[in-house]
């Protein structure tokens, strides 16, 4: 009695080497695969596809494309040596963001006032602004 073991034996191929990271997602990415990614996250390398700073991923298991901005920014410095704006670049694309940082001094008191009214004065070292507190107030 023949069964149906007993026909020509198939050959197992090995496993072939890991596809690359730019190749297309698997034919077979359905459900399934996104499922999975969900879970347990995505795969594949972060590349920079031009001199922009916008890194892109595509998923190797589902083919899920990721995107996000990282930039390399140098530190911030002083744009004059009598003002308060700082300034740093992107060493990749140019980009520049600013900010201002005063160099306050000790707070102090200001005025002749009783010392219930004396309100406190701080100045800043590079640019001179000053920032003062209320005067206190009994509430009367």
């Amino acid at each position: 009695m023949p069964t149906m073991f007993d026909g020509p034996a198939r050959a197992i191929k090995p496993p072939g080497p890991d596809p690359p990271a730019d190749a297309p997602p698997p034919s077979g990415a359905g459900w399934l695969a996104r499922t999975y990614c969900r879970v347990a996250g995505h795969t594949g390398d972060w590349t920079y596809p031009d001199e922009r700073c916008v890194r892109v991923r595509m998923c190797q298991r589902c083919g899920n494309v990721t995107s996000k901005q990282e930039h390399e920014w140098s530190a911030f410095g002083y744009l004059a040596a009598n003002r308060c704006e700082q300034e740093r670049r992107c060493h990749r694309c140019g980009a520049s963001e600013s900010r201002i940082r005063h160099d306050w001094g000790p707070w102090r008191y200001a005025g002749e006032d009783p010392i219930y009214a004396v309100r406190q004065v701080t100045t800043c070292g590079r640019c001179g602004a000053e920032e003062h507190t209320r005067p206190f107030s009994l509430g009367l």
